[in-house]
C-alpha cells in the first residue's frame, strides 16, 4: 500500500482550551501507520492542504476533504471532495453533517478515522505505528488497549500472519471485545468449492439449484448484530469477491435465486497468510475489496520472531494436554524449554501445540524432556548416521499441513493414532490392537486424518 510521506508515525499537539473534551484524540489508521491527532477547538479539518488541521498527503484526499466536529454532537461532514467520506457502508459527498455514534469509524481512501480516549492512544510510547499494530498474544488478556479500542469500533479488520500463528484466536478475541450482541460466524474460504462457498456466505432460496430443497440463510445474514470471520480471504474466487464487495458497500445481501435484497448488520474480520496488498496490485485480488476489508491491519508475527512467548505457550499446552489425555502431574524440564526455544517453528503455534500433545502422549513419566519431542523435520540425524536398530525417533512422517478441517476431538484422536504408531514402530496391526480398534478402522483414520502410511 502507498505510504504517505509523514515524518512521524505519531503526531501530537499540545492541549489548548477548547470545546473538545481533553481526553479525546482522532486516531488515524492506514498503510500500516498509526497517527494520533488531539481534537482542539472542537473541530478538525482533514485534507491535503497545508492549511488543514490534519494533513494527509495522499491522492485519495482533496485539498479540504472533510471536517470532524465535536460539538454539539460528534459529526463528520464532507466538504465537496472528489471521493467523499465512507460511513456506515455509504459514501457521502457534501450535504449535511453526518452523526457518529460512540466507537463508529469513518473512512477516506485507505485511511480509517476513529475518536478514542487519549489514554488508549497514548503517544508517549516510542513504538512506531507499525509496531503498535502488531499482536504478540492474540488472547483477550494479551492484546493492548489500542487493539481493544479498535475492536470496539465498527471498522473492518484485516488480520495478517503466517499459517498457524493464531489468526482465528485473534478474531474470537476481537469479537469478544467488540461488545456486539450477535454471534461470531466463521468460514474458511480455502476449503470450499466456489458454488458451496457462495451458498454458505449469501444463502439460497428453495429450488434455486439442484439439491436446494429448502431456504438457507447465508452467514452474512445469520450473523446479524455480530461478526463474520473470513479466514484465508485471499483464496476467495474473483467472482465472489465482486459479490462480497457489493454486500460490504451496500450492507445488503441477495440470496442465490432471489430478487430481493436483505439488509445486514455484521462486522467483518478477514484473515490471510498472503501479502494481500501485493495480490491486489498484481490483479489477483480486487483492489476495491481490499480497501474495504483493510480498515485496520493487525499482524501476528511468526513464532520465530517472538521466542519469548514459546515458554509460556508450551506450559499452557502441556497443562491442556495433560487434562485432555488424563495425564496429571506432567511437567516440563528446563532442557525441554531450551529445545523448544531453539526450534524455528515453521508451523508456528499450531505446530507447537501438536508437538506438545505428542510429547505428553509419548512420555511415560511425569517429566517431559527433549527426548519426547518429535518435530516435523528431524535435523538431529545426518546422512552419515545409521538409523537406530530398534525404535526410530520418528517412525511416522507426519505432515504439518493445515488441519483446520478437524475439530478439537478429532485432533486429539489424530494425536493418539500418531502416538500408537510411534509406540509400535509403525506396525499398523499392533497399533490398532493398542488402540482397541480394527486394523481397517485404523487405515480409515490414517486417510481421514491425512497421516501418511508408515513404512516399516
Amino acid at each position: 500500500m502507498f505510504k504517505p510521506p509523514m515524518s512521524e508515525d505519531v503526531k501530537t499537539i499540545p492541549d489548548v482550551p477548547g470545546s473538545a473534551r481533553p481526553g479525546e484524540v482522532l486516531l488515524v489508521v492506514g498503510n500500516d501507520q498509526l497517527i494520533t491527532h488531539r481534537i482542539i477547538g472542537g473541530e478538525v479539518v482533514i485534507g491535503r492542504s497545508s492549511e488543514c488541521d490534519l494533513v494527509l498527503d495522499h491522492r485519495a484526499l482533496s485539498r479540504r476533504h472533510a471536517v470532524l466536529r465535536r460539538a454539539p454532537t460528534l459529526t463528520v461532514q464532507d466538504l465537496g471532495s472528489t471521493n467523499g467520506v465512507r460511513l456506515g457502508g455509504h459514501t457521502r459527498r457534501g450535504g449535511e453533517p453526518s452523526p457518529l455514534t460512540a466507537g463508529e469509524s469513518f473512512h477516506i481512501g485507505p485511511f480509517s478515522f476513529l475518536v478514542v480516549d487519549a489514554e488508549v492512544a497514548d503517544p508517549s510510547t516510542d513504538r512506531s505505528g507499525r509496531d503498535r499494530l502488531l499482536v504478540d498474544d492474540p488472547r483477550v488478556e494479551g492484546v493492548s488497549a489500542l487493539v481493544a479500542e479498535i475492536a470496539r469500533s465498527a471498522v473492518n479488520i484485516l488480520v495478517q500472519g503466517e499459517t498457524g500463528v493464531g489468526k482465528e484466536v485473534l478474531a474470537s478475541t476481537l469479537h469478544q471485545l467488540s461488545g456486539r450482541a450477535g454471534p461470531l460466524s466463521s468460514i474458511n474460504c480455502a476449503v470450499l468449492s466456489e458454488s458451496l462457498l457462495e451458498s454458505e456466505l449469501f444463502g439460497h432460496e428453495k429450488g434455486a439449484f439442484t439439491g436446494a430443497a429448502m431456504l438457507k440463510e447465508g452467514l452474512l445474514e445469520a450473523a446479524a448484530g455480530g461478526t463474520i470471520f473470513l479466514d484465508e480471504v485471499g483464496e476467495l474466487p474473483l467472482s465472489l469477491q465482486a459479490k462480497l464487495l457489493r454486500a460490504v458497500e451496500s450492507r445488503e445481501v441477495r440470496r442465490i435465486g432471489s430478487t430481493r435484497s436483505i439488509p445486514i448488520d455484521v462486522r467483518i474480520i478477514a484473515a490471510t497468510n498472503r501479502d494481500l496488498a501485493a495480490e491486489a496490485a498484481a490483479g489477483r485480488f480486487r483492489q476495491d475489496l481490499f480497501f474495504r476489508l483493510d480498515g485496520v491491519s493487525l499482524r501476528i508475527p511468526p513464532l520465530r520472531e517472538r521466542k519469548h512467548a514459546i515458554g509460556g505457550l508450551a506450559l499452557h499446552f502441556i497443562d491442556e494436554a495433560a487434562r485432555r489425555f488424563d495425564r496429571p502431574g506432567v511437567r516440563a524440564t528446563p532442557e525441554l524449554l531450551v529445545a523448544l526455544t531453539a526450534h524455528d517453528w515453521p508451523g508456528n503455534v499450531r505446530e507447537l501445540k501438536a508437538v506438545i500433545e505428542r510429547a505428553v502422549l509419548l512420555s511415560r513419566g511425569s517429566q517431559l524432556g527433549s527426548r519426547h519431542l518429535a518435530f516435523a523435520a528431524d535435523t538431529t540425524t545426518t546422512k552419515a548416521s545409521p538409523p537406530p536398530p530398534q525404535r526410530a525417533r520418528k517412525v511416522v512422517d507426519i505432515s504439518e499441513e493445515d488441519l483446520d478441517f478437524l475439530d478439537d476431538k478429532q485432533r486429539a484422536d489424530r494425536a493418539r493414532v500418531v502416538a500408537a504408531l510411534e509406540e509400535c514402530v509403525g506396525n499398523q496391526t499392533r497399533a490398532a490392537k493398542l488402540l482397541g480398534i480394527a486394523r481397517t478402522t485404523l487405515v480409515n483414520k490414517l486417510s481421514a486424518y491425512r497421516i501418511p502410511r508408515p513404512r516399516t
